[in-house]
């Protein structure tokens, strides 16, 4: 059983050839191609053996006293015991000890050393006779091991290998480290789009509570508005943007005196032109978050019209962005079939011949189309 101390990346790259230097690099390449940690650890086990010449080869990640397999060469057999993919770092005596002394451990023939019971079923399960243990160092701390063996005979390891392992145990770490890295970042990513997603709905519902919309009201236009646009082939990523300003189309109402907005008859030119201005207030709110800027299409352009006659700039046709005028059509739709203070729901047949109606004038012809079909679909 023998041990080497830790040494220095750049004292090592010294000490191999210019072949094993470039076989090494091609590996550090393929581990930086993906950020998947299965992929890395699979390319890691597969290059320690290949650089080795080896057989059979496995790499654990460690995590809280526990082990985890990660990858092998061959593939284990789906029907292997679970004890080979998951066990206790103190079920593993030499594990345990590379992970301590933060040094490989070389058994010439595990066959004459004692083992524990994992141990034993590993060893057998994979028909090993000379096994080396590696540590996969990430500055001081250890957060895995790799282990290389023969199935054969035995085998003796020269210094220029043991200097091979060295190098590529630090590319390794390197890149698990990337990986959970970026897995952490994604992480966090998602955590804030679902906070930036609840404040929205929330004031969403604000919102609708303080000009008397139902919450049903908000849920039907961005539904609606996401399925539609979906039917039209906007692109799945831009879904996400489309349903933010949908949810976020009267956020300009909050810039508007409760005595207009809450007023329960037809308004005056004066007080029609201080609610007109909400699609601007809406602008100036949203513009100023990054995260909701490409969703301010909607709440900013819904009351444009395709003819010219909408507010607030009186854009015509496709100068109105796509979003909007997808959204127009929804928001009027379900606008006519819904009670308001000032007036009883249409029906829905009223409302739809109103839809065909207004298409070319009030609304984007294409959108009237897809529209009608959805609704009948």
């Amino acid at each position: 059983m023998g041990r080497k101390e830790a040494i220095k990346y750049e004292e090592l790259t010294t000490r191999i050839s210019a072949k094993e230097l470039s076989t090494l690099l091609k590996v550090s390449s393929s581990l930086a191609s993906t950020m998947d940690l299965a992929e890395i650890l699979q390319i890691a086990i597969e290059s320690a053996t290949g650089l080795l010449g080896l057989e059979t080869g496995a790499i654990y990640t460690l995590e809280n006293g526990e082990l985890y397999l990660g990858a092998t060469t061959p593939p284990l057999p789906a029907q292997f015991s679970d004890e080979l993919r998951f066990a206790k770092l103190s079920d593993h005596p030499h594990i345990n000890e590379v992970v301590s002394t933060k040094a490989p451990i070389y058994l010439d023939d595990a066959r004459k050393y004692p083992l524990s019971s994992a141990e034993k079923i590993a060893v057998d399960s994979r028909h090993l006779i000379s096994i080396l243990y590696f540590p996969l160092l990430l500055k001081e701390d250890v957060i895995g091991v790799f282990i290389v063996g023969t199935t054969d005979k035995t085998r003796l390891f020269a210094p220029n290998e043991m200097d091979l392992c060295y190098i590529l145990s630090f590319q390794v770490s390197l890149a698990i480290a990337n990986s959970l890295l970026y897995k952490k970042s994604q992480q966090s990513i998602v955590e804030l789009s679902r906070a930036y997603e609840a404040t929205l709905e929330g004031w969403s519902r604000v919102l609708d509570m303080r000009d008397h919309i139902t919450e049903e009201h908000t849920r039907r236009v961005v539904e609606l508005t996401v399925a539609l646009a979906s039917r039209m082939g906007i692109p799945a990523s831009d879904l996400g943007h489309i349903r933010r300003g949908a949810l976020m189309h009267d956020i300009g109402k909050m810039g508007i005196p409760d005595a207009i907005l809450q007023k329960p008859g037809v308004l005056s030119d004066d007080e029609k032109k201080i609610m007109q201005t909400h699609p601007e207030k809406a602008r100036d709110l949203l513009a100023r978050i990054d995260y909701l800027t490409p969703a301010v299409d909607i709440p900013y352009c819904h009351h444009e019209k395709w003819d010219g006659s909408g507010y607030p700039r009186g854009l015509k046709g496709e100068a109105i962005p796509l979003p909007a005028r997808i959204f127009a059509v929804i928001d009027v739709f379900d606008a006519l079939t819904s009670d308001r203070p000032y007036r009883k729901a249409w029906k829905r047949e009223e409302a739809l011949d109103y839809i065909k109606n207004q298409s070319g004038k009030h609304f984007y012809p294409q959108a009237v189309g897809a529209f009608l079909e959805m609704i009948e679909a």
